[in-house]
């Protein structure tokens, strides 16, 4: 096989895996699960079916095949290295017995009972297929069924805003102990499979064997623990006083990573078990842990990790499953697998002092599968203790608890969630105290934070009011701390509330999780009651309108006055240019106009734009009289200028006009070409060509006309309408 080849086949694992988990992320689901479904689709279960397999045995011969393997074994070390170094022992400690005890039972009873249930699934042969070692079999599907996926588990408690609540540090720590001791079960579990397979000993040798791994495994684990650990803590140090991590840092560290795994080989024990110790005894503080992972997790988690996806996929095969009794009885499975795990972590945490309700969300929570289980059954299949049929019915059972357990956790927080849209604090009384006006400043990059809460506080007039600062998180794939890239000073809630205090305004911020923003703004926009919106724009790679993506879904289904701002190095808010078109969607403007006016030391000027006067045509407005009519009641020292100007390009000529302001204020007409596509028409728009920065505005439709909301004028054929 060629290189050429190698490459189109990892542009289309790529290609699939990544469209599948950005459709399960719209969904509401874990992207990491969708990225699993990428594999299945690009394996026989689906391409397979096209052509008779023409395609998918072009796309993946079988003499090519290693290349992908050995990759996705890569893929699979650097990965449970991840997982070790994200996983904070620190947090078992102190934690008492309820931790402790509910990790060990919600994985020795579920794999107790996965040794009984594998047994049942012998007696059916269209369920596993064919079986070298009954022994090996069930050793191997058991702890499939005993795992829980811990970076699935920390995704979907970071989604559900749980990580700072006492239940989701309850399972984070309790999902902590079974990771740990899951993979230290695996290490004695894979030998003696192992051993039963090759048909080299009686039962008594290979009990035997297994006690000499465990003792192995114990040794080693001894070792990195109270030996290796306190060299490692050299690398955090070295971190500390540099601010980053250095190359040669880097380095050694994937050195020590290949090592640790050659060791474990050596030893006997699997090398993913060696690639995992070493990150659980690498050292934990929080930015250390950040800088590293963000210099593995976009590599792995984008490129290898996908290439692990597709080779389960290339060995799952859905039309093996051809009969409606295999179905029924798989669906059996998922069955008796969610309930053994509910019911042992579940009763386990009520026994150890937890609440009924805490208790239940434990037992959901811990009914998460993933990455974890892939792997182990990735290695049953490779060494032949279970069939391309059991792996086919275990990996479908496995995505399906995963989905329905992540539905039941969204269903079981829902009033939760809502409560935290809405915000904290007593409703009758916030609704006797409330504020005059409540502006909510929707961030996302923190390099337009600062620009989105001057507008905010501009907006206020002066008057007592209340500004929210929003940031809706994406959760991260596995880090539970969120992006790990994200330092202080890039945070925008951080960047938000410090620019916050030079302006002397109080913030109260609010940045839940979260998986749809532009609905979730939306939300937040109702339960808040927010009469002003401030967002910021930012043009896609497709869509290169101003206006498009979560902006346009906000303008159209918030019902609430939105302001849209295009920053350009926004420092002050002196002198604002308002052009004026006579128009309909002229109302946003002039509102936001009447806000900002009321603020001490702004000048406000009125460009009224007009066609060439011809000779029947009526005299323009007096500067007075539109003063009057849009922005009554406006205290008398603030400089409010009205000038007129004649022209047949107002893009062009509001644009010249705009370097002499720090803000222009528009509406949303369609003169001002604000929604521009890529494959629309090439003319710029007036937020492109303008030198200042943009505030687009779009008033919501009123219930009833208002003094301060300017009606259609008919001199530009508005028709009466709010866009």
């Amino acid at each position: 096989m060629t290189i050429e080849h190698l490459i189109m086949q990892i542009a289309v694992i790529l290609l699939a895996t990544r469209f599948c988990g950005a459709l399960l992320r719209l969904l509401g689901q874990p992207e990491v699960i969708g990225e699993m479904i990428g594999g299945l689709i690009i394996g026989p279960s689906a391409l397979g079916l096209l052509a008779h397999g023409a395609y998918f045995h072009w796309l993946f011969p079988a003499q090519g095949m290693q290349f992908l393997d050995l990759l996705a074994q890569l893929g699979v070390m650097f990965f449970m290295f991840i997982v070790g170094l994200e996983l904070d022992l620190a947090r078992v400690r102190g934690k008492g017995t309820s931790v402790v005890a509910t990790g060990l039972v919600s994985l020795l009873g579920p794999f107790s009972a996965g040794l009984f249930f594998a047994w049942l699934m012998l007696k059916h042969p269209a369920l596993v297929g064919h079986v070298k070692s009954p022994t090996a079999f069930i050793l191997m599907a058991a702890l499939a069924m005993g795992m829980t996926a811990f970076p699935v588990l920390a995704r979907i408690i970071n989604e559900h805003n749980l990580k700072d609540t006492e239940v989701g540090a309850f399972v984070i720590t309790t999902g902590a102990v079974l990771d740990v001791s899951g993979w230290c079960l695996l290490a004695v579990v894979y030998d003696l499979a192992k051993v039963q397979l090759s048909g080299s000993g009686d039962i008594l040798s290979s009990v035997g064997l297994g006690v000499k791994t465990a003792v192995l495994a114990a040794a080693y684990i001894v070792v990195m623990m109270f030996f290796v650990r306190r060299f490692l803590w050299r690398f955090q140090s070295h971190f500390e006083l540099r601010g980053h991590i250095t190359r040669d840092v880097l380095a050694l560290t994937f050195f020590l990573l290949l090592v640790s795994s050659l060791v474990t080989t050596a030893l006997g024990i699997n090398g993913i078990f060696g690639a995992f110790m070493l990150g659980l005894v690498f050292p934990s503080g929080e930015k250390f842990v950040r800088h590293i992972s963000s210099k593995l997790e976009d590599i792995t988690l984008l490129l290898l990790l996908p290439i692990f996806f597709a080779t389960v996929g290339m060995h799952t095969d859905i039309t093996q499953l051809h009969s409606a009794t295999v179905w029924k009885s798989w669906g059996y499975l998922i069955a008796v697998l969610m309930l053994t795990k509910f019911l042992f972590s579940s009763i386990t945490a009520k026994v150890t002092g937890s609440s009924w309700s805490a208790a239940g969300l434990t037992g959901l929570l811990m009914n998460t599968h993933g990455v974890v289980e892939l792997v182990v059954l990735s290695l049953a299949w490779q060494m032949g203790a279970i069939s391309s049929r059991t792996l086919t019915v275990l990996v479908l059972a496995f995505l399906a608890i995963t989905t329905i357990a992540s539905v039941l956790v969204r269903l079981a927080r829902l009033p939760m969630r809502r409560r935290t849209l809405a915000g904290s604090g007593d409703a009758e009384t916030e609704k006797d105290q409330s504020p005059k006006i409540h502006i909510l400043a929707s961030l996302s990059q923190a390099g337009t934070v600062k620009g989105l809460i001057r507008v905010s506080h501009a907006l206020l007039g002066g008057e007592t009011g209340r500004v929210t600062a929003l940031l809706l998180r994406q959760p991260a794939e596995s880090s539970i701390a969120g992006d790990p890239a994200i330092t202080d000073e890039l945070d925008p809630i951080t960047v938000a509330s410090a620019e916050a205090k030079v302006l002397n305004l109080e913030l109260t911020t609010l940045s839940p999780p979260s998986l749809r923003i532009a609905r979730d703004i939306c939300k937040v926009i109702e339960h808040q009651q927010v009469d002003w919106t401030v967002l910021g724009a930012h043009q896609g790679i497709v869509n290169t309108s101003v206006l498009g993506g979560v902006v346009d879904y906000v303008l159209k289904h918030s019902g609430r006055n939105v302001a849209i701002l295009i920053n350009k190095r926004l420092t002050a808010i002196r002198r604002v240019l308002v052009p004026y078109l006579g128009e309909a969607q002229d109302a946003g403007a002039m509102l936001a106009a009447q806000r900002i006016s009321k603020n001490a030391d702004v000048e406000i000027t009125i460009l009224h734009v007009v066609k060439p006067k011809r000779p029947n045509d009526a005299e323009p407005l007096g500067v007075k009289e539109l003063v009057d009519r849009f922005l009554p009641g406006t205290d008398g020292g603030n400089q409010i200028r009205m000038t007129v100007i004649e022209t047949d390009t107002p893009v062009s000529a509001v644009s010249e006009r705009s370097r002499d302001y720090d803000l222009m204020i528009l509406g949303m007409s369609p003169l001002w070409r604000l929604r521009q596509h890529l494959l629309g028409s090439n003319q710029s728009s007036v937020a492109v060509l303008s030198t200042c920065s943009v505030l687009i505005v779009h008033a919501a439709t009123p219930k009833k006309a208002t003094s301060d909301q300017p009606p259609a004028s008919t001199d530009r054929g508005g028709d009466g309408k709010t866009q």
